[in-house]
């Protein structure tokens, strides 16, 4: 019988044909290059050229020495290719796309599942493999015998001849790269030219004409390569003298990208060096008030020092560095690879901050060139309380004498809200004098989502001390050795706050003599050795009350004591809370203190009250909850129910379904992050949780768990009731820790829909809806003082 046919039989037997046809036996295959020469005397003359990539054995390039430039394929632009000065007909899209990607991607194969998501995004239609084949075939037609586009399992690899083809793309990046180097170098002259021949590639945006998928994967990035290739070469010319040719096109770049710094920078000191000062500061509040009116944010530091120094007419504006000169000292300290850069990884990143232009004829040293960094933000206002840690710091920071040339370096550290920032900027303004070399504040976003990557940080700090960020070390390991070459010999302040664990400080951390590092976490930091450590808890009752006086005003409390102090007993001694709602209360002079305070015991508005602005404890906590793993979290939101006693180990395994060992381990993690209080029980260690975290973890529990439900670790079968430790009856209390068979499995998964909802009364308040899981029995949510009482009942 004849072997059926069907619809892509065809297509088949073309593709095996051509993958067959595609590996052709008269080739040879040479080391990459990154961009068809386009003569040879083109090639010889350029000294640079055969440093411009490193070699990739997975890139082969056809030696043809007798060929000459026929095909140009362009990508800087619409998506286009021409032999002989007549165009190619390369079709729709999606033969473009196909054709952009694989010459994007020099060197490397590109699989099938990526080139489907650039043509067809996440929705590829069921033939997507053939009619990949089918578009890789006519790209392979219309480019010619000198072109292969080669079926390399998983995808498709193009490999271009070394002689008669030329990529824009490629003659971009490889031109970008020695002007990079050049003025690395200190060649102005050659870094301005090579740069502008580079950008001469570009002939509007790029990837014109192919499918959106690739647009928005692929053009950012060459737009982002292509600026600060200009950046460079505007760099170039500020050196060369060339600030009047400039500013008109600064100004129109800034028109197109009114959010980049680094363009701002260069428009103010061109400016400046054109005679026109009032103009360089008009440019100055333009950024700001942009950034402002955007973003919400301040212009970034190195921005905020420029326009310090054109206010003081620092000297360091007026002289543009003058070309073919050696490195100053003050920028030996950042060290700069030279070496070239593959199409497969592109050139450094946008600099996302700028430095002050510094004379560079003599070597002078750092703090002679630039002003002395001043980043700490505002003492806190109102400060109250903490005088035995904050002259412990203090002290220990002004009267340092290092043992073996180690730094000062002192974390501290505590629970949300805690008012762990506000110490530390009260200790640093109090030796700021100790530290002439400066004092540098960098926010780690630690309990943020996105906590900053220790290579940014990094960066960030260098371009803090003066570092040109156009400059910097492209890799981690180089920043570290930058960094610490650039402290070295200085008495620097630096605050690290809201850091998000060790891995994070480590590079950070001053190794010298003389720098000292002042650090705030909620994490306890007990992998970090040789740190000096203060865990802060909540304000005692006399220095709460100052604290609420000082921000409400000592007449208003003192008319209204009794008000005053539930509003202080509410807050339990937490600084966050008490300044919102001491500035809540100062913002509404008119309403008694007591209508605040009677708020402040209703507790489902607790939270709601604490709120004012942009200041919430509820948004705090959350923050720092999302940070926590699921284990962390569901332990946290159980530990609510237990009621405000410590709890020993044993009751919160009972609790959460598993066993003491690993109970114990969880509420350690909490006890490091600070979530819980460890305090020690007549038979071992227990943890309790501060007043408003119950507060905001009991929430938590009946939002995320539908109930209170103690799941418990016995295999699910009929009569699961008769497994139960304690009968459960509508309206019956039940204890918050009866005793329960030990476990003998893993803990079945909490249903908390499953069966039906059971009214349960609290040990004090009103009567709660409570799920009951299908292995479990439920649990009061009581946020009272009072325990729960333990009551039998008939069997329900």
């Amino acid at each position: 019988m004849a072997a059926k046919q069907t619809p892509y039989t065809d297509m088949t037997r073309a593709r095996r044909a051509d993958e067959a046809r595609a590996v052709r036996p008269d080739t040879t295959e040479t080391p990459c290059r990154d961009m068809a020469r386009t003569s040879h005397q083109d090639a010889a003359t350029r000294p640079h050229a055969d440093t411009a990539r490193t070699s990739h054995p997975d890139m082969a390039r056809v030696a043809r020495p007798d060929a000459a430039e026929t095909l140009h394929l362009n990508l800087l632009g619409p998506v286009e290719a021409h032999r002989d000065g007549a165009h190619l007909n390369l079709g729709g899209a999606k033969p473009r796309t196909v054709l952009a990607a694989l010459l994007m991607a020099p060197g490397r194969v590109v699989a099938d599942s990526e080139l489907s998501a650039l043509l067809w995004g996440d929705r590829p239609p069921a033939t997507c493999t053939a009619q990949i084949h089918t578009y890789a075939s006519r790209v392979r037609r219309l480019l010619g015998s000198g072109i292969g586009v080669e079926r390399r399992r998983p995808g498709y690899l193009i490999r271009l001849p070394e002689h008669g083809v030329h990529v824009d793309l490629l003659a971009f990046e490889e031109r970008a790269a020695r002007g990079a180097a050049a003025l690395a170098a200190g060649d102005a002259r050659t870094a301005a030219d090579t740069l502008r021949d580079a950008l001469a590639c570009w002939r509007g945006e790029a990837l014109g004409g192919v499918c959106d998928p690739l647009v928005v994967a692929g053009r950012d990035r060459l737009e982002e390569e292509r600026l600060v290739a200009l950046e460079r070469r505007m760099d170039a010319d500020l050196e060369l003298g060339r600030h009047c040719e400039l500013i008109p096109e600064l100004i129109a770049e800034i028109a197109s990208h009114p959010l980049r710094e680094g363009l701002r920078a260069k428009l103010m000191t061109a400016l400046y060096r054109a005679g026109r000062q009032a103009d360089a500061l008009a440019a100055y509040r333009a950024a700001r008030a942009t950034l402002a009116e955007e973003l919400g944010l301040d212009p970034c530091a190195e921005l905020q020092r420029l326009h310090q120094a054109l206010l003081t007419g620092h000297p360091s504006l007026l002289q543009p560095r003058p070309a073919r000169t050696l490195a100053p000292a003050s920028t030996a300290a950042v060290p700069t690879a030279t070496a070239p850069v593959t199409a497969a990884a592109p050139t450094a990143t946008a600099p996302t901050s700028v430095s002050l232009p510094v004379p560079t004829s003599v070597p002078v040293p750092a703090s002679a060139s630039l002003p002395v960094p001043a980043e700490l933000p505002p003492a806190p206002v109102g400060f109250t309380g903490r005088d035995q840690e904050v002259l412990r710091l203090s002290t220990a920071l002004s009267d340092h004498r290092p043992r073996g040339g180690e730094p000062a370096v002192h974390a501290v550290t505590g629970m949300i809200g805690v008012g762990k920032t506000a110490v530390v900027l009260r200790i640093a303004h109090r030796v700021r004098d100790r530290y002439p070399d400066g004092q540098v504040h960098l926010d780690l976003r630690g309990s943020g989502p996105d906590p900053l990557d220790p290579a940014d940080a990094l960066a960030e700090l260098l371009r803090l001390l003066g570092a040109d960020p156009d400059r910097l070390p492209a890799g981690a390991d180089d920043r570290v050795r930058a960094y610490r070459t650039r402290i070295a010999d200085r008495r620097l302040l630096l605050v690290l706050d809201d850091a998000a664990d060790e891995r994070q400080l480590r590079p950070l951390l001053p190794v010298t003599e003389g720098c000292a590092a002042l650090i705030t976490s909620r994490c306890a930091l007990p992998a970090l050795d040789g740190v000096g450590r203060t865990a802060l808890r909540p304000l005692p009752a006399a220095d709460a009350r100052g604290l609420f006086d000082a921000l409400v005003g000592r007449a208003r409390t003192a008319a209204e004591p009794r008000a005053a102090d539930a509003v202080v007993e509410a807050c339990s001694g937490l600084p966050l809370a008490l300044r919102i709602a001491g500035l809540r209360a100062a913002a509404r002079p008119l309403r008694p203190l007591a209508t605040l305070a009677r708020r402040l015991t209703v507790p489902h508005r607790v939270l709601d009250e604490l709120t004012l602005g942009d200041l919430s404890l509820r948004e705090s906590l959350m923050g720092g909850y999302r940070r926590l793993d699921p284990p962390g979290r569901r332990s946290l939101r159980f530990l609510s129910a237990l009621g405000p006693h410590p709890v020993p180990p044993e009751t919160a395994a009972r609790a959460l379904g598993i066993g003491p060992d690993r109970a114990e381990d969880l509420l350690d993690g909490l006890a490091e992050a600070h979530w819980t209080e460890r305090v020690a029980l007549g038979g071992g260690p227990g943890h309790r949780l501060h007043p408003l975290v119950r507060l905001f973890a009991g929430e938590l529990l009946a939002r995320e768990e539908g109930g209170v439900p103690l799941p418990l670790p016995l295999p699910v079968r009929s009569g699961v009731d008769d497994l139960l430790p304690l009968p459960v009856r509508s309206g019956v209390d039940v204890p918050l820790s009866p005793p329960v068979r030990p476990a003998v499995g893993p803990a079945p998964p909490v249903a908390a829909a499953a069966g039906p909802v059971l009214p349960v009364r609290p040990a004090a308040g009103p009567v709660l809806p409570v799920r009951r899981s299908a292995v479990g029995v439920p649990l009061p949510l009581s946020l009272g003082p009072a325990p729960a009482r333990t009551c039998g009942g008939p069997p329900h």
